[in-house]
């Protein structure tokens, strides 16, 4: 029997079909949904608002106020330290890619079993202005070398540097463009100045307790810390150490007028060891005070020093900063490129030196205060894209020496110059371009290298290890909702100070 037509509507009956819509919102190579992934990605998001900066809660300004009267103290141990220097602060540590190094051993540390939350701190412990000592750059290799004259501005640098002084090396690279700007003076987005006379009076207010055991990797749990009942000597086991590659003796000039390159070098692995020798020494005369954080750990790593402190909370969170000595550099390296798609950056360029993972001597060009301007250029929903794939990545390059991090934080950079920036702009291709940027990090780690954003001609190296990142991509790729989710659990984690799961029996 026919169905009975009520006006214009069958009350009998399946219901029309809807009208068509193209399939176009499904991932070819995983078949999920797109939309599902982009809700995802935004949830992930709120849920790691709470580690936007260091003003995002009062333990992380007591974890900074901690680190900046660390270094305070450190100069009154030292003069070489500055007293007054400016201090970049980036959001994650190291192994999240906040930096360029190569690919280099930083340690097995990953967010979540080990830490809650990561931060990068550059340290400037030498300037170039002004009459300055002599600088070679190879933008082939990213590399540079600082050679040290007898006398800087009638002050005996040589001789105040000696212990960290290398053998010489041939002037083939090119020189900097000099700038009579002083960098300390400048204003900069993300950079922390914190003057000597506020961190000595102040004192330290942290309680120190042994550090805990080598951290073994993702699966592993950290011995309890001590309770901050006594003050132990901070050590550092062999293993957590990389080894200090010999830089060899600097020769003694005869005369001044010696040529440039009979300059002994200011090694980089050298100042590294300083810095972190420093730092543990005065660390070691550090008075428990109740209620502020605590140094649990501490190691160096191919010239970062990384230190995990325990804050007092509620909530308790594990923080991690890496603290790197660099040489601020005014200026700009001949040949580095410009970005048509963000404008002019800034008005004063500046790089940075930061210790180099293939040479002892040599330093490594970085780009932090260019990247931190470029970042506020950057899309909304790119940035998010960009923060959910490091999530994805994080459990992958945990314990590796591939720069995986910090090649995706490139390949955001390209995509901005390669893609209209109305779609970058539009929330709902969030996952679209995650997607899109993990594909391109296999492509990387299939072929090896990555071009430099900055230098033409220099090449990022992905290392030796990245065939066996490539295959956990490729696993990850194909059912990248299930890792979503995974790396939103842990967000919710850390966000309730989960990263301290290994450390409850001092921590807690």
């Amino acid at each position: 029997m026919a169905s009975v037509v009520w006006g214009s509507t069958s009350w009998w009956g399946p219901p029309p079909p809807a009208p068509a819509r193209p399939l176009t919102d499904i991932d070819f190579c995983s078949g999920a949904q797109l939309q599902e992934l982009t809700q995802l990605i935004q949830e992930l998001g709120v849920q790691e608002s709470w580690s936007q900066g260091p003003t995002a809660g009062p333990d992380l300004l007591q974890a900074k106020d901690f680190v900046f009267s660390l270094l305070g103290l450190v100069h009154r141990r030292d003069p070489r330290f500055p007293p007054q220097t400016e201090l970049l602060l980036l959001r994650g540590g190291i192994r999240e890619g906040s930096l360029d190094l190569g690919p280099a051993p930083l340690g097995p540390y990953a967010r979540g079993p080990h830490y809650d939350a990561g931060f990068t701190l550059l340290v400037p412990v030498f300037s170039l202005e002004g009459s300055r000592p002599e600088l070679q750059l190879d933008a082939q290799s990213s590399k540079a070398w600082l050679s040290l004259p007898e006398l800087v501005d009638g002050t005996a640098v040589r001789g105040t540097w000696q212990d960290c002084l290398g053998l010489p090396v041939p002037g083939e690279g090119g020189s900097v463009p000099r700038s009579q700007s002083q960098e300390s003076s400048r204003g900069v987005q993300g950079s922390q100045k914190q003057p000597h006379d506020d961190i000595t009076e102040s004192g330290p207010q942290v309680s120190l307790a042994q550090p805990p055991g080598n951290v073994e990797g993702p699966e592993s749990t950290q011995p309890a810390a001590k309770e901050p009942g006594s003050v132990d000597a901070l050590q550092t086991q062999r293993a957590d150490v990389t080894e200090l590659a010999h830089c060899g003796s600097a020769p003694q000039p005869e005369s001044e007028s010696e040529s440039r390159e009979a300059w002994p070098t200011l090694c980089a692995a050298q100042v590294a060891a300083w810095f972190f020798a420093s730092l543990a020494t005065v660390a070691q005369a550090l008075s428990p005070v109740p209620g502020a954080p605590r140094l649990v750990h501490a190691a160096r790593h191919a010239g970062v020093t990384t230190i995990l402190l325990a804050t007092s909370g509620p909530p308790r969170r594990l923080l991690l900063f890496d603290l790197i000595p660099v040489v601020s550099v005014a200026g700009w390296p001949e040949g580095a490129r410009s970005h048509s798609w963000a404008g002019p950056l800034a008005s004063e360029p500046s790089f940075y030196l930061v210790p180099g993972c293939h040479s002892a001597s040599a330093w490594h060009l970085c780009f932090a205060r260019q990247e931190l301007a470029l970042k506020a250029r950057v899309p909304a929903p790119l940035l998010q894209a960009h923060a959910a794939a490091q999530a994805l990545l994080r459990p992958l390059v945990a314990g590796t020496r591939v720069p995986a991090p910090y090649l995706l934080r490139t390949l955001q950079y390209w995509a901005c110059e390669r893609l209209p920036a109305l779609y970058l702009a539009r929330p709902a291709n969030a996952a679209a371009c995650c997607l899109g940027l993990l594909d391109e990090l296999g492509r990387v780690l299939e072929t090896g290298a990555l071009p430099h954003y900055f230098l033409g001609g220099c090449k990022l190296l992905a290392g030796q290890e990245a065939a066996t990142l490539l295959t956990a991509l490729a696993q990850l790729r194909g059912d990248p909702a299930r890792a979503l989710r995974g790396a939103l659990e842990e967000a919710k984690a850390a966000r309730k100070g989960g990263g301290l799961a290994g450390m409850r029996g001092g921590a807690h």
